[in-house]
């Protein structure tokens, strides 16, 4: 063979040794997500952004590789137990459901919401389809602490703190909070911070100023996005995490190794060259 037939050769293989050796694309991350909302009359400006707002915080995570579905769950309508608004849908769905909220007052048995949530309520006849692979997300929205948890129960023991708290480390479950007032806050903190989570301003989201309220949207769906990915890096092995393509094993030579490879191959037949 001629050096410029070798050369030729060379050049037209190049281009499938690269694509060859690039890396695979990431696989996304399966995310289930929950929103709690507190229907008490206090909250109709801040149901009102999340119905608006959706769309955003939806792209958010999935430009960041988040493979997301959404649900949403209304709790504190007086008289009535928490309820499950919506099961896992698209940001669409999911925001034409929220007009479904209420404002009608009561008690606000957050915990409960939480155990209904994660399908662990005694007698509750609504569940959520999860997925089997997906991190579980709940975010938790009120003004208020809980209160009235006495009327619920898990597996027959009263909802309380630390039921729920065993709830959330059973699951593996995440959970934010997007909260107002400092016995609210009290009410939630520890649960919040033991489970990867953190605490946001509901004033912020529930205000008439929709630049802000865009503005609080995109830090706190960033801030979920980095807490999903933290998920994944404490948790590698979680099922939520292995989802997607990986390698198929054996080694390969990165697009760099290539190069150099190529590089080699051409010294070496200019050096063949010299000696004919």
């Amino acid at each position: 063979m001629t050096f410029k037939g070798a050369l030729r050769r060379i050049m037209l293989a190049l281009p499938f040794a690269i694509a060859a050796a690039a890396p695979a694309q990431a696989a996304s991350i399966s995310s289930d997500i929950v929103f709690i909302v507190d229907e008490s009359g206090s909250m109709g400006s801040v149901q009102a952004n999340l119905r608006n707002n959706m769309s955003l915080f939806a792209s958010i995570l999935s430009g960041g590789g988040v493979d997301a579905r959404y649900a949403l769950v209304g709790y504190g309508d007086r008289g009535v137990a928490p309820r499950l608004i919506t099961d896992f849908t698209n940001p669409t769905d999911f925001a034409t459901a929220a007009n479904g909220l209420r404002t009608n007052g009561g008690t606000e048995p957050g915990y409960s919401a939480i155990a209904f949530a994660l399908n662990q309520l005694d007698g509750q006849t609504d569940t959520l389809s999860y997925r089997s692979a997906a991190v579980k997300n709940i975010i938790i929205l009120t003004d208020e602490p809980s209160n009235g948890d006495g009327g619920y129960s898990i597996g027959g023991a009263t909802v309380n703190e630390a039921g729920i708290d065993a709830l959330l480390t059973q699951f593996n479950a995440l959970l934010n909070g997007v909260l107002s007032g400092s016995r609210t806050i009290a009410s939630y903190e520890d649960l919040i911070k033991d489970h990867s989570g953190n605490i946001f301003d509901l004033n912020q989201f529930g205000s008439s100023d929709q630049t802000q309220v865009e503005l609080f949207v995109e830090t706190f769906a960033k801030g979920k996005l980095q807490e999903i990915i933290d998920f994944c890096t404490v948790n590698p092995s979680d099922p939520a995490c292995q989802t997607g393509g990986g390698s198929s094993g054996g080694s390969q030579v990165s697009e760099p190794g290539v190069l150099a490879l190529l590089g080699l191959g051409l010294v070496g037949l200019a050096v063949a060259r010299r000696r004919v």
